[in-house]
């Protein structure tokens, strides 16, 4: 069996070594465990009711049995199942109906416009401060109704919560993302009494007074899940917007035919979210003995589904090996999981890069990369900690 080592800081799901092992087979080990490499057997598993979220054990495995990270992870809404699931979804569900996003579009065209003001009087920017981490975060509030003034201060524990998946790596990532826990929960906390009291035209009052008159949930329920919402609705968009602005700077002339064709903005997005997607690996464990593909999977065994490495497999992409957005891909995208945990903010995202990418293209040439650029762990939520840009002068 393949080894490959993805805790290593320089390790890349797209490189040689790993499109090797996936030619060679659907599966590889890793430090995490099983690593499956191909698109069949990742959609696969990722509905095979015979796994779960792995709950409690994720964190055991990554040393932590109690404190506040345990207190949100283990009862969020992705650790439960069946009915227990469908309520807590239900409630949570309300978020993003088509009608609510496509209320949002002109406000997400909006902030695009008023951001790339900024770089433009700027020059250059670093784009992950500039543009990736801000549009969502003021899409999240507005939808939310978190008041604009604390924009900062959610900024830096959305973000920070999301290491969340990247424990493995070890360093201060367990600390950062309990501070994280711990100030949204205390902030949520005080955000559902002020709506609870002052309610407004927004979701959280929406979901607060739904809770009070229902009460399908509980009061710690409710709160999880407003956390779990507000970190779903920034990190894993920031890192997307910034993953694709690396991948454009990687091919300039597909730029230039966003900026030309401004109507493939939707294929565009669908096209950088399987190249270089956020969500760069999906886990999951088995919740019972079972055998897949001959091989057998004993309970309580984790799987890592390498998503990106699958979202490029030639098997379920032709000609996949090339950024194309021109390319019409029939093959759903993997990082937003599938059957009924497929994720509820889907649609969320694809608006704002699909509002927000055009504007970009029609503003500026080509991104090109103008400094350093470090990257959070392969696997997990996966994108740069900073990119600086500067464009070039349209052709």
């Amino acid at each position: 069996m393949p080894f490959l080592d993805v805790v290593d800081p320089a390790f890349d799901f797209t490189s040689p070594e790993a499109l090797a092992a996936q030619a060679a087979d659907w599966y590889a080990d890793s430090p995490l465990g099983l690593l499956v490499l191909r698109y069949a057997e990742t959609q696969e598993l990722l509905r095979d009711r015979r796994l779960d979220h792995g709950g409690d054990g994720y964190l055991r495995r990554n040393g932590i049995t109690s404190g506040p990270i345990h207190d949100w992870w283990v009862p969020m809404i992705v650790n439960h199942d069946g009915a227990d699931h469908r309520r807590l979804r239900g409630l949570v569900g309300r978020a993003f109906t088509p009608r609510t996003i496509d209320l949002l579009r002109p406000f997400i065209r909006a902030k695009a416009a008023e951001l790339a003001d900024e770089i433009e009087a700027a020059g250059q920017a670093e784009f992950v401060d500039a543009f990736a981490n801000r549009l969502p975060l003021a899409v999240m509030c507005e939808l939310l109704g978190v008041p604009a003034e604390d924009y900062a201060t959610f900024s830096v524990w959305t973000s920070d919560i999301g290491m969340v998946f990247s424990l493995a790596a070890g360093g201060d990532a367990a600390a950062r993302v309990e501070r994280a826990v711990a100030g949204l929960d205390g902030y949520v906390e005080a955000l559902i009494d002020d709506k609870a009291k002052h309610p407004a035209d927004d979701l959280i009052s929406d979901m607060v007074a739904a809770w009070r008159a229902e009460r399908t949930v509980t009061r710690e329920e409710l709160r999880n899940l407003l956390v779990t919402l507000v970190f779903g609705a920034h990190d894993n968009t920031r890192h997307q917007f910034s993953n694709t602005m690396v991948t454009f700077a990687e091919h300039p002339a597909q730029w230039t035919l966003l900026r030309d064709r401004p109507e493939l903005a939707e294929q565009a997005v669908r096209e950088a979210m399987r190249w270089r997607p956020s969500a760069a690996t999906v886990f999951r464990r088995a919740a019972e003995d079972f055998e897949f593909r001959g091989m057998p999977i004993a309970a309580g065994t984790f799987l890592t589904m390498a998503v990106q490495a699958a979202q490029r497999d030639p098997r379920a992409y032709p000609g996949g090996d090339a950024f194309d957005i021109t390319a019409v891909r029939t093959a759903p995208l993997l990082q937003f999981g599938a059957g009924p945990h497929y994720c509820l903010g889907t649609a969320l995202a694809h608006a704002e890069l699909g509002e927000a990418l055009p504007v970009l293209a029609h503003r500026f040439g080509p991104p090109v990369i103008a400094g350093e650029v470090t990257w959070r762990p392969a696997f997990g939520i996966h994108g740069p900690n900073e990119l600086p840009l500067r464009f070039a002068e349209p052709a």
